[in-house]
């Protein structure tokens, strides 16, 4: 059988976060998991799902993370990152949800008589 292709951007979980030193770190995970999200929660990491192309274009430059522990209680292990892929990638979603918004307020105030 052949290799499954990668799946899409809005498939995909983005973890980032800064480690005690202030040092970026960030992942992504290629199965959307409550285990995984909770873990992340944990950690206090920013978790991006279901992102528009454009952010998720960046944060396919994520090095996988690694999970250990099966079930429902697990760890994550979430690599180093350059600070500057860490900056590009909370830009990108700041300014994604910065659209969004817009676009959601534009319907809303046409549709309220």
């Amino acid at each position: 059988m052949g290799q499954k292709e990668e799946p899409s951007g809005a498939e995909q979980i983005y973890v980032l976060s800064l480690d005690d030193d202030g040092n970026p770190r960030g992942a992504r995970f290629t199965v959307l998991r409550d285990s995984i999200v909770s873990a992340a929660m944990d950690m206090n990491c920013r978790i991006l799902i279901r992102q528009p192309a454009d952010v998720s274009a960046l944060a396919r430059k994520l090095p996988l993370g690694y999970v250990l522990g099966t079930g429902k209680t697990v760890r994550l292990l979430i690599p180093r990152i350059g600070y500057d892929l860490y900056r590009q990638i909370l830009e990108a979603a700041r300014t994604a949800r910065n659209h969004e918004e817009t676009r959601i307020a534009a319907v809303i105030s046409t549709t309220v008589h």
